[in-house]
């Protein structure tokens, strides 16, 4: 139950009541969502996670799996989404209302979205449609609405009164899989909602959580209620391609060259110029070209090229359109595709380019008038320049008892699925929001196919199947304090023969001195080491199976720069990133590398039976 108080009163007095075990802070949970860049249609991504391998071969859809989705309601009218509510035959058999539009006094008869993003989360798990095909499409559905349509701030907040009441209905409905796109940082595993998401898991309940989108913060970022004992925790890679609208450049020089721009439906600053405009890069008396200062250039009924960096994309509006420019092209600082940009109030239109095309435009502008235009319903595909690799929001680990923080990855860039009938029925929206019930409705099919598995043995095969993200910078893995166990494989993950677990090793202490017990390591060297043993269970009854291992070393991560003080990545202003290390891809000695070794490993378990491997894990 939830109590309010004055602040003059310690918490520690109600701690003294008869009958009160626990007292905890009633903490605000946030929506895990970004501005995404792109809309995505296409079904790229279903390839590379074997979702489609899955269907054709194995003919799993979710039949006879209970979902249950705690977010900010459903458009359950919408075609791809059943179009129904508890009518027979319809997948939205579950759920309740529990805080209304403005105020949790005043639920209403069912849980109908008013901001979007769980229409948007419910596509990704159920959808079926043209546009939009769920992971999970006959799965039975629960929608359990925790967020109103705005709070007194203007914003999105549930807390966790709602959100952990949310998860006791969903265990009276006999959910079988628990969605959470939402959550809070700063916590332990001890906290309220965590512990809760636990005790779900404790009872039977498969608990998939977004770890969060503040990456950008650095490590330690992970959310609660991911972080809680047996959740299985989702970070975020982008997808692989994208479906979007484009500007058209006319050079003299070039010809007609079409560049990508961000493109946000309700975005104030809607970059739309249908009669061709020039574009100029605009100059400071500096020669700066990044638009924080008032240009020397006239950019007067011009558009304004700019570079990212420096100060806020609203300064850079408000500075280009006190100058005259008609609108802004913002083009990145770093490689890949951007992100979407906040211009603040400022109504110029606006949007942002690559790094590649904004060096592009700029190099050509410098030597000869371009003209553009640009509307929002001319579509192009592109690939992403990023695609699969780890999402920059992405939250890290570890968290504060230095567990790993992240299990797996899912798509969660700039991803296509339903929403709000009222605002466009589709839009491709970004965050661990969305990677979180992809891997949901990964779960469902894989309790379709083998229905006796409990929670923890869906999360260690998860991890156990799941191909590790390649770090092209570094030419390591991406560190698994972001990424987890790497991207998830269904396929691989329905078909498994095997469980290991733990499916992750928290060395926290390790030992300094001799490195004994394994012949590969000569006697007296002294390394930082540990040893841990993995049972590996064969879960097929009928077929003995071999075991073998090995390893791969991937990136190690700081918050601290080589001076010692700590990074500043903030997002938007800063071109800083969190320090990996290799910081290059220069071949790296061998002896600088983390190695894993065993004597056990190759190994022979019979049917049904478990085996033991101890690992012995030296620090670089």
């Amino acid at each position: 139950m939830a109590v309010s108080t004055s602040a003059s009163v310690n918490p520690e007095h109600l701690a003294g009541y008869g009958g009160v075990k626990h007292v905890w802070p009633n903490r605000i949970h946030r929506l895990s969502t970004r501005a995404s860049k792109f809309n995505t249609t296409s079904q790229v991504l279903h390839e590379k996670t074997g979702l489609i391998q899955t269907v054709n071969e194995l003919g799993l859809d979710g039949s006879g799996v209970k979902i249950g989705v705690i977010d900010s309601g459903v458009d359950y009218m919408h075609p791809d989404l059943g179009g129904c509510w508890k009518t027979e035959g319809c997948p939205w058999q579950y759920g309740v209302d529990l805080v209304g539009d403005h105020s949790t006094a005043n639920p209403n008869p069912t849980p109908m979205d008013c901001i979007g993003h769980g229409t948007h989360v419910s596509g990704i798990i159920m959808a079926s449609g043209t546009q939009v095909r769920g992971v999970a499409p006959k799965a039975t559905m629960g929608m359990y609405r925790v967020f109103p349509c705005s709070d007194s701030e203007g914003g999105a907040n549930s807390d966790d009164s709602v959100i952990i009441k949310a998860m006791e209905l969903a265990l009276k409905d006999g959910m079988d899989v628990v969605s959470m796109s939402l959550g809070t940082t700063g916590e332990w595993a001890e906290s309220r909602s965590a512990v809760a998401a636990a005790n779900l898991v404790a009872k039977g309940v498969i608990v998939v959580a977004a770890s969060g989108n503040d990456g950008e913060s650095g490590l330690l970022t992970s959310n609660s209620p991911a972080i809680g004992k047996g959740v299985i925790s989702v970070g975020s890679v982008n997808n692989w391609s994208y479906k979007a609208p484009y500007i058209e450049v006319n050079s003299p020089s070039a010809g007609t060259l079409r560049v990508l721009k961000v493109y946000n439906p309700t975005d104030l600053n809607n970059f739309v110029f249908e009669a061709p405009i020039p574009l100029v890069v605009s100059n400071d008396v500096a020669g700066s070209n990044e638009g924080c200062n008032p240009p020397s250039t006239d950019i007067s009924g011009k558009i304004a090229l700019v570079k990212r960096g420096t100060c806020t994309f609203g300064i850079k509006a408000a500075i280009a359109q006190e100058a005259g420019a008609e609108g802004l092209l913002v083009y990145d600082f770093k490689a890949g595709a951007p992100e979407t940009p906040s211009f603040g109030n400022n109504t110029i239109p606006a949007t942002m380019i690559s790094l590649t095309d904004g060096n592009m435009l700029a190099a050509l502008a410098a030597k000869e008038t371009l003209t553009l235009t640009s509307t929002n319903d001319k579509f192009a595909t592109f690939e992403m320049e990023d695609g699969g690799r780890v999402t920059g929001f992405s939250s890290y680990g570890p968290t504060p008892e230095l567990d790993l923080g992240v299990d797996i990855s899912a798509p969660g860039g700039s991803i296509w699925s339903t929403y709000l009938r009222n605002n466009g029925s589709y839009a491709s929206m970004s965050g661990t929001s969305m990677a979180a019930p992809y891997v949901a409705g990964a779960v469902a099919l894989i309790k379709q196919a083998n229905p006796g598995l409990l929670p923890d043995q869906v999360r260690n095969i998860l991890s156990a199947t799941a191909k590790p993200v390649a770090d092209p910078q570094t030419g390591l893995k991406y560190t698994p304090f972001q990424s987890g166990s790497g991207l998830i494989n269904i396929y691989d993950a329905a078909k498994s023969r095997a469980t290991i677990d733990p499916p992750t090793l928290a060395l926290n202490d390790t030992v300094f001195g001799p490195f004994t017990g394994v012949i590969h390591r000569l006697a007296g060297d002294n390394v930082r080491w540990a040893s841990r043993t993995l049972k590996i269970k064969n879960t097929d009854t009928t077929r003995g199976m071999w075991v073998s291992m090995n390893h791969t070393a991937a990136d190690s991560v700081t918050m601290f720069n080589r001076n010692g003080t700590l990074v500043d990545a903030a997002y938007g202003t800063s071109d800083e990133t969190i320090p990996t290390w290799p910081a290059n891809t220069k071949p790296v000695a061998g002896n600088t590398l983390p190695k894993v070794t065993s004597l056990d490993s190759n190994q022979y378990i019979g049917p049904g039976l478990t085996g033991l491997v101890t690992v012995f894990i030296t620090a670089p």
